[in-house]
Parts: C-alpha cells; sequence; structure tokens
C-alpha cells in the first residue's frame, strides 16, 4: 500500500497547494492526507479509486485546517515540472512559463469551489462524478462551479488566447 499511495504524493501536493497557496500548509495537509489514509487503509473499498479517496481526505484536511485558522496570504508556484525544458528555447520557456504563472494567478483568483473545481477537472482530469465525491457536492454543483470558473477565465483571457490545454 506504502509503494502505491507514494506514486500520489506530488499530485496531493499539487492539490494541497491549489487550495493555500501556502507550500508549507500544503505540506502539512499532504502529510496529514497520507497519514489518514494509512490509517484509514482498510476503508478503501475500490483500490481502483485511490486518487479520488486522497483529494478527498486532503479536501476534508483543508477544512478542517481553514476552521482551526485563517488561510496564509497568496504566493504563486507553478504546477509545472518541465526541467529539460521540452527541445524550447529559452524565450519560448519564458514565455510559457510567463503564460502558466498568469494562468494560475487568475486561477487562484476565481471564489474556492470554482477553483478546487477547475483544478480537479483541468489539472487532475477528474470528471463530474469523482469531483463531486472529492468535494463533497453535487454533479450539478460542479457542473455549475466548472461552468463559471471556464467562463470568467474565458473572459480574462479572451477566447482565442486560452489554449484549450491549459483550462479545459
Amino acid at each position: 500500500m506504502k509503494d502505491l499511495l507514494s506514486e500520489y504524493v506530488p499530485r496531493v501536493y499539487r492539490f494541497a497547494l491549489r487550495l493555500t497557496r501556502d507550500p508549507h500548509t500544503a505540506e502539512e495537509i499532504a502529510q496529514e492526507t497520507f497519514l489518514r489514509a494509512w490509517r484509514n487503509r482498510t476503508r478503501l473499498q475500490h483500490p481502483g479509486a485511490r486518487r479520488v479517496w486522497l483529494f478527498r481526505i486532503a479536501a476534508n484536511v483543508w477544512r478542517d485546517l481553514a476552521r482551526r485558522k485563517t488561510q496564509p496570504a497568496e504566493s504563486v508556484v507553478s504546477l509545472t515540472e518541465d526541467p529539460d525544458g521540452g527541445g524550447r528555447t529559452p524565450d519560448q520557456a519564458a514565455a510559457d512559463q510567463e503564460q502558466v504563472l498568469r494562468v494560475i494567478k487568475d486561477m487562484d483568483s476565481l471564489p474556492p469551489r470554482q477553483r478546487q473545481v477547475l483544478y480537479l477537472s483541468a489539472i487532475e482530469e477528474l470528471d463530474h462524478a469523482q469531483i463531486a465525491q472529492v468535494l463533497g457536492i453535487s454533479s450539478d454543483a460542479v457542473k455549475a462551479s466548472l461552468s463559471l470558473a471556464r467562463k470568467t477565465m474565458r473572459r480574462r483571457w479572451g477566447a482565442g488566447d486560452l489554449k484549450r490545454r491549459e483550462v479545459r
């Protein structure tokens, strides 16, 4: 089980980072998520649902933490890791990184539910039912939040400026 969960560490951390916007708090949430997952490993009935289960735990840990203290100030941290540059020139890599940072900043300015739904859909590629399960909301609420988030992002970026692969 330990090896199976370890592959999800970066994903859970990035999700926590999007929720908190603070690397230290995101680490705390990720650690607590895996601690709770390990303690409750016998409750996971469908191993194929492991990713959704972990995101649900992370969202619950974040909610618990938010109830206990106020959220820290915003900080922008990249979601992407591209160590070799993907064969791009330094200028292209810088422009791409600048665009990613702008998308993240715009995404961070969305209301919390819209931000969470958009992240889980666009970055983690969860379907509506899985997102509903992670956040403990209905599929209709997921659809509505995702629609509003996409509409806001399109308005901010203009229809032609936003690449479909970045926000779907």
